[in-house]
């Protein structure tokens, strides 16, 4: 059994990026317990350049959550920039288009997976459990190489 995580610095956080203001309530409403329990920490946004904004200010976004179709920085230009501002960074595409064009363009464009809307919770909280044990990987090993470079 694994301990709650009581610092909220140690809570993942993730940068949920959709125009679409209803989201915004149901993943509050179904992630609700998870929230409470510091084992999610979700902030939101609506289109991609509020995401830059909010990545370049706040270094503590552990995965995005985006969709594809906004307005100003759509989904798949988001995609292409984030490694710029964080290499670490794992994004997570929602979106209704799921033609495979479309998942071969979001993968290709660095996304670590792809959910269609309707959005299916179970599977959303799957992916992120899955995304978030990776780059948490990632980050102990770039601070083991710093630890080793430094000695």
């Amino acid at each position: 059994m694994t301990k709650m995580k009581t610092d909220s610095s140690l809570t993942p956080k993730i940068l949920v990026v959709d125009d679409e203001i209803e989201l915004e309530r149901l993943i509050k409403q179904r992630f609700r317990k998870k929230i409470r329990a510091k084992e999610f920490d979700f902030v939101f946004v609506h289109n991609g350049a509020e995401a830059i904004e909010h990545l370049t200010e706040e270094d503590q976004i552990d995965v995005v959550l985006t969709d594809i179709n906004m307005p100003e920085i759509d989904g798949l230009t988001l995609l292409d920039l984030l490694p710029d501002i964080n290499q670490t960074l794992k994004a997570v595409v929602v979106s209704a288009y799921s033609d495979l064009s479309n998942i071969r363009t979001a993968m290709n464009r660095g996304a670590f997976d792809f959910l269609t809307k309707p959005i299916d919770f179970q599977d959303l909280e799957i992916t992120l459990k899955k995304t978030l044990q990776y780059v948490r990987k990632i980050k102990e090993t770039q601070e083991k190489l710093e630890k080793a470079r430094l000695n």
